[in-house]
């Protein structure tokens, strides 16, 4: 009975530092941009320059979690945790007492390495460290704190600049750390030491490589105003991710073992979670347009709106996570997919109206949609990894979400600029009617993007062991 208590508490702990490490990485992914405004004008830049202090996070955060999956994978989870944590945290506390640009850029970059670390041990803290029964529960647990965070950033971000200073959304990441760092210490399992035969270099090159052509390419396809300062990125990424594919299809250890993506059960349901948060963060990323130039909200007043999908999942991710451990996980994943999608068709067929009751219901579905898939739908992630481990199947699926909020982002904003034929001008400044026939042509897309992750989590079946 001891040992039951004790172990429940050691799952707990760990659980516990799961949470507040996703909660601090998703916090720190959206929590800048309310404020880009703010600093722009402070350090006499222009917009899109002032874009990179977010974009230099993510390509740091993407190009390089794989990199560090595979260190922590061959037996330096804990080691892999706690570096990124201190480097998160330190760099925070730099980057919040920043008094120039260039040093803003350089500490984010810090951060954005920071990020990778946690982003690579925590899913696999999850997995090693937690029984069997309880991955569902984990895999809750790292989705509720990354996603709330994600969707708290530009609420906390907004009042900490309006109230005090921009400095101040770097600055909340230190006491966050200062707490989590001792925590993580105590709780995580010590490493059984490096066991790997070497690092494959050259592949962690390219895919870095070609993620930054990538996200280069993303970044400035909605600008349309400089069209070789897309196609060479795009190309670059075509070039290096090729590249990256034939060489890790020649080692004998390679960085990330593709084979796994020959399993059409796993590349189902990992993109079916991609598309997923794609989605989300798409339509995450025009909703607080809306509000503001159709709704005439406030952003402080479009933040308390947008709290209601996190608040949705904070309630239910939980429980759910824990009812989809005892039953079958794809009614759950499907049914999340088809509430997005139902979040989209209302957005399509009543966001002309203007009126709140849409915008709730939207903002309701979303946040059920996080609730119901986050942890049985990572749970059938982990679950279809073949060829390779599950810790390092764990790490792809967070990579992936990265990669989906990242090209959400993009994605959807080239929509809105296809859709309302407003190339150039900026959003808060278009007209209600002009605005809404490209946030319309947006929802559309989004609609058929949802009816597609329907279709992914249907078609993969659920093992024999965890029809019970």
């Amino acid at each position: 009975m001891s040992e039951t208590a004790s172990g429940r508490r050691s799952i707990m702990l760990v659980l516990a530092v799961v949470a507040f490490a996703s909660l601090m990485d998703g916090l720190d992914g959206s929590i800048v941009n309310v404020a880009l405004p703010i600093m722009a004008k402070e350090f006499n830049t222009d917009t899109g320059t002032i874009a990179w202090v977010s974009v230099i996070y993510f390509v740091m955060l993407a190009g390089l979690l794989i990199t560090f999956a595979k260190i922590a994978k061959n037996g330096l989870i804990k080691k892999i945790l706690l570096l990124g944590l201190i480097l998160f945290t330190v760099s925070s506390l730099f980057c919040g007492i920043s008094t120039g640009f260039h040093m803003l850029l350089a500490f984010r970059l810090v951060q954005g390495i920071g990020a990778a670390m946690m982003g690579a041990a925590v899913p696999m803290a999850c997995v090693k460290y937690l029984p069997t029964s309880n991955l569902g529960l984990g895999m809750g647990v790292l989705t509720l704190g990354s996603s709330l965070g994600f969707a708290l950033g530009p609420v906390i971000g907004g009042v900490l600049t309006d109230l005090i200073s921009w400095h101040w959304i770097f600055l909340i990441n230190v006491p966050l750390g200062l707490v989590i760092i001792p925590m993580a210490l105590k709780v995580i399992p010590a490493d059984d030491g490096y066991n790997g035969r070497h690092l494959d270099v050259t592949g962690a090159a390219l895919l870095f490589a070609s993620i930054i052509c990538g996200v280069l390419a993303l970044e400035r396809a909605p600008r349309g105003d400089d069209i070789p300062s897309v196609i060479l990125p795009a190309v670059g990424c075509i070039v290096f991710l090729t590249s990256f594919i034939i060489t890790e299809l020649r080692r004998a250890d390679p960085l990330l073992n593709l084979r796994i993506f020959k399993n059409l059960k796993f590349d189902s349901v990992l993109m079916a979670y991609t598309l997923a948060n794609l989605t989300y963060m798409g339509l995450l990323y025009l909703l607080p347009f809306y509000m503001h130039v159709c709704m005439g909200f406030s952003s402080m007043t479009s933040g308390m709106y947008i709290l209601i999908s996190p608040l949705l999942t904070l309630a239910f991710c939980i429980p759910i996570s824990r009812w989809s451990d005892r039953t079958q996980r794809r009614s759950f994943s499907v049914a999340a997919c088809g509430i997005l999608a139902v979040g989209c068709l209302v957005m399509v067929f009543m966001a002309r109206d203007m009126q709140i009751l849409p915008l709730i219901m939207t903002l309701v579905c979303m946040g059920l949609m996080w609730a119901l898939c986050g942890g049985p739908m990572g749970s059938r992630i982990i679950e279809n990894v073949e060829g390779e481990s599950r810790e390092m199947g764990s790490s792809v699926m967070n990579e992936f979400i990265y990669l989906g909020g990242t090209v959400g982002t993009a994605l959807f904003a080239m929509l809105f600029t296809v859709g309302s034929g407003a190339g150039g001008i900026s959003l808060p400044d278009l007209p209600p009617d002009v605005f809404l026939d490209g946030f319309v042509f947006s929802a559309i897309a989004a609609t058929a993007i949802s009816a597609l992750t329907v279709v992914l989590s249907f078609i993969v079946k659920e093992p024999a062991k965890a029809q019970m």
